[in-house]
Formats: C-alpha cells, sequence, structure tokens
C-alpha cells in the first residue's frame, strides 16, 4: 500500500505502514512521528472568521477521536507555525478522515 500524503503550505504529512510523521519542509526542527493509534490533530479555532492553529499530538486515551480531537485530550501537543483559514479546514478534515479509517478510529 501506498503512504497516504497530503501537502499543505510549508507540511508535509504522511501515514505509511501505522506511522503518522509531520515534516515541516521550512525548518528540519518541526517534525513529528508517532502511531496512528496516539495520534491527536485539531485545527483549533479562537474567533469563528479568523485563521486557526493546527495542533498534532499524542492522546491520553487512544479511543479518543484522531481528528478534532478536544485540546484537553492531548498528553503532548506540538503546533507547527501555520494558520488555517475556515475554508482550507475541509481538506484536513477529509484527510484525517481517511487517516483515521487506517487506523479504525474515528473524527470527531
Amino acid at each position: 500500500m501506498e503512504p497516504l500524503a497530503f501537502d499543505y503550505e510549508n507540511l508535509h504529512l504522511r501515514v505509511d505502514r501505522g506511522v503518522f510523521e509531520l515534516f515541516n519542509l521550512d525548518s528540519s526542527e518541526h517534525t513529528f512521528r508517532v502511531p496512528l493509534r496516539w495520534l491527536g490533530a485539531l485545527v483549533y479555532y479562537k474567533k469563528p472568521d479568523k485563521p486557526g492553529e493546527l495542533f498534532f499530538g499524542v492522546v491520553r486515551d487512544p479511543n479518543a477521536p484522531l481528528y478534532g480531537t478536544d485540546r484537553l485530550a492531548f498528553r503532548f501537543a506540538n503546533s507547527p507555525a501555520v494558520r488555517v483559514p475556515p475554508g482550507d479546514e475541509p481538506m484536513f478534515r477529509e484527510y484525517f478522515t481517511r487517516v483515521a479509517a487506517l487506523a479504525d478510529r474515528r473524527v470527531a
């Protein structure tokens, strides 16, 4: 099976053999790798009409949603310097819905 990849601005997201990897192409310091069982992802909006902040992390409970995870569900979170306009969030939701299906997990 081919890796499942998604590119957005300076980010390259990839799932291969049960492992999620995040690469920030602008900086080698912002990489993140975690088994799908523990992955949590969220686009968090403080204000509805403003861009949101993208979070990736390790969830406390592997039964938590893989995407749309409540920020309090994270044991550890990493936020690359990327802002996501509300109109772009459905692209992330679509990608992480496919990722969640591979991991036999759900999205919120």
